[in-house]
Formats: C-alpha cells, structure tokens, sequence
C-alpha cells in the first residue's frame, strides 16, 4: 500500500458526517463494567453516580452481522470514512469532564468526524482520523473528546515488530500492576459491543494480522490510567489526554505508574516488560 493508492481528497469528503445515538447509564452495564475491572459490581441504584470511564462504552457501533468487515469492525464508509488501510487502531483522544454521568441516565451521544490526515510513519504509510463526541444528559454537554484513530498498512506474513520503548526514569507516586487475563479483554469487548476480532480471537489476532496473542483494548487501557489517577489523588479529573505508544497483549503485566507534577496534574503512564512504555497521559484536576 502507498500513497497513491489513497485519495485524501475523497476521504477529506467526509469531514463533518455525524451521527447522533441515545443511551443509557443502566444498572446492569455499572455492574458488569465494575466487574471487568476487577470491582466488587455491588448493586447500583438509580441516581448513584457512575464509574469513571464508562462513557467509553456508551452508544457503540450497533450494526448487523452482514455489515461487518473481515476485522469484525462495521464495514467502513459509514460514519468513519473508508480508509483503504486494514489495520484500524486507538491511537488517544482528549476528553474533558464538565459533570459526572449517573446510574439512570439517558445519554445523546452527538458524532462528528473532524478532521483526516496521512501520515508517513515508520511502519509506513498512516492515516489519522480525528472524530468529535460530545456527550448530553437532557441537553446538558457533559463530556466532550476529540478521538484520534489511526489505520495503517501491514505484510500478513510479517509479524508485528515491537519496539521497546523508553521509561521515565525518576519514582513514580503511585503504581500498580494489572494481569492482562484474557477474560478481562472479552468481557470489555462485550460491555463496549466491540467486535474487533484482534481482542478475542486469538487466531485471527495472530495469523491474520500478525501480533503476537490479543490485543488489549486503548481504551480500556486508558480507563485504568484513569481511573489510578483518581485513586492517587483522590478527586474526580477534569481534563484527561493520553495517547498509544505501543500494543499491549493477552497474558502479561501491565504497570500503571502515577506521577505528580503539582497544580492539579499528574502523569500517568503504562508499560509492558517486552515493549517498556505503552500508553502515556496527563489528567488535570
């Protein structure tokens, strides 16, 4: 694949699509998202707040079965424009916090694609996508991000080469250490109604695209630097950025390392053995 054989021109075309997909904040996905990260699910009541996070699995791609692609993704073209690349990846986003969501609430989630770039990387040729999610509880704005997905070519036969990645050097605050049990993984995808095939399907994952087992999910990695960061500092955050460095997999430890800057911010990082550091943050309190 090279950059002839992409027309950004076209793809440009679809800057401003949007979508707009009600939701709500229902008793049953507060215990299951508590359970999948290892949280007692306890018993939600109505009007209680919710986990920090869960916005990540509200309003997800509902689509039938014949529209999905090879990858189990919808079939690109519809709200995300058709990007020729096969690999699609959570590459960040930026997320601000204006009001908690809470159990019971009905949510408008308002889509927009905002803006669509290539890029030459290392791996070759990318294409970023940058899409706008603004989030409303009786008309009230709640949480707004700008999501950055990232497509990218690959060889089938190649493996996946990762990279390892340098850590900070200093001690961190705060750490903790995750086991990636590939229960954890299916369980998200479920919450989320993600049927991206890398996350639960180890053939798929590994003869098809080439990685080395599953692949943990960016957001529910983000939503553990999350949600370690609110643990640290024991208050709610009000503006999180964080974005992916390098592929977590299926049957590892994931660290999570808090470090505080002062003034309200902190930074937060995760990171593997194998690939050193995977996801990078900053929150604002």
């Amino acid at each position: 694949m090279n950059q002839e054989n992409i027309n950004v021109d076209d793809l440009k075309k679809w800057i401003g699509n949007n979508e707009v997909v009600t939701d709500e904040v229902s008793q049953g996905l507060e215990k299951r998202f508590r359970a999948t990260l290892d949280i007692d699910p306890g018993e939600p009541i109505s009007g209680q707040e919710a986990s920090s996070g869960i916005h990540w699995a509200l309003a997800p791609a509902v689509v039938k079965s014949s529209l999905l692609g090879k990858d189990s993704h919808p079939t690109k073209g519809g709200f995300l424009p058709p990007v020729s690349l096969p690999r699609r990846m959570w590459a960040g986003c930026e997320t601000e916090f204006f009001s908690p969501l809470f159990i019971g609430d009905i949510v408008t989630k308002k889509s927009s694609v905002f803006d669509i770039n290539l890029k030459k990387g290392k791996s070759g040729l990318l294409c970023f996508v940058k899409a706008k999610y603004e989030f409303f509880v009786n008309d009230k704005l709640v949480i707004k991000e700008f999501h950055d997905i990232v497509y990218r070519d690959f060889i089938k036969q190649q493996k996946t080469e990762i990279l390892k990645n340098e850590l900070p050097t200093f001690k961190f605050d705060y750490e903790e250490k995750i086991y990636t049990h590939p229960t954890m993984l299916f369980r998200y995808s479920a919450i989320t109604f993600n049927g991206h095939r890398i996350h639960y399907d180890y053939p798929y994952s590994v003869n098809e695209e080439g990685y080395k087992n599953l692949v943990f999910h960016g957001p529910l990695q983000a939503t553990l630097l999350l949600r370690a960061a609110e643990k640290f500092k024991k208050t709610k955050v009000k503006k999180f950025i964080h974005k992916g460095v390098a592929p977590v997999f299926a049957n590892d430890n994931l660290f999570i390392n808090i470090e505080d800057k002062g003034n309200n911010e902190v930074n937060c990082y995760t990171s593997t053995l194998d690939a050193g550091l995977t996801m990078k943050a900053q929150a604002f309190f």
